[in-house]
């Protein structure tokens, strides 16, 4: 008799656990197929992340995870083309001409530095006054993302 509370208590338990484990799956973001690795950090890189940058030096395209660590890979090569995923429409533009925004309250999946990136400054202004966080040309952001690695490596 004193085993089938036992019995109950598993049975419940092990039903709570898989499904448990079935949401937070459901919970996660689609982030695609897999794209490469970011050769800065070791991060894996997928098709459909936010921060993913892809980078065309020569005729070889490669990704980063995100600015911070597309600034570092791309450190005294001639880059031929960089692009950003816009925040908005998820679409890639030139990462030259896009501002950017870190240290909003939203946090981007698989992201080292949260950065997000906008076409539109309307959009930017409007991502910031909801969000918040600090808006940054790519120049600027790529002063700050050198500043900061070169903070980590004291």
């Amino acid at each position: 008799m004193k085993t089938l509370p036992l019995i109950i208590i598993l049975i419940f338990l092990f039903t709570h656990i898989a499904f448990s484990q079935q949401a937070q799956e459901m919970l996660l973001p689609n982030l695609g197929e897999r794209v490469g690795t970011c050769d800065a950090c070791g991060m894996e890189v997928f098709d459909r992340m936010l921060t993913k940058v892809e980078i065309t030096v020569d005729d070889n395209t490669f990704y980063a995870c995100a600015m911070g660590c597309a600034f570092g890979m791309t450190e005294g090569k001639v880059v031929t083309s960089m692009k950003v995923f816009d925040f908005p429409t998820v679409t890639l533009v030139d990462a030259k001409d896009a501002s950017y925004v870190t240290g909003s309250i939203v946090v981007p999946v698989r992201a080292m530095m949260p950065v997000f990136a906008f076409e539109s400054n309307d959009e930017v202004e409007s991502f910031v006054g909801k969000y918040g966080g600090k808006v940054h040309t790519y120049e600027e952001l790529k002063e700050l993302a050198m500043r900061i690695r070169e903070e980590r490596r004291r």
